[in-house]
């Protein structure tokens, strides 16, 4: 099984990834709790829609 090894300072991890890491933090704090569960709550019902139209139920297999 492999181990995790945690960097043990920001020097440990490589800049193109703390440019990463940054840039995540800055559109994430750019929302509030408010609207971040809205934008997953109209995602959620977006992913329920796709399902009921292409479920298995109306386009699966049958038995022969």
């Amino acid at each position: 099984m492999k181990t995790i090894v945690y960097p043990k300072s920001l020097k440990d991890i490589p800049l193109w990834r703390r440019r990463q890491i940054t840039q995540d933090i800055l559109w994430f704090s750019r929302y509030s709790p408010a609207e971040r569960l809205d934008y997953v709550d109209r995602e959620w019902a977006e992913i329920q829609d796709f399902i009921k139209e292409y479920s298995l139920l109306k386009h699966g297999t049958r038995k022969k």
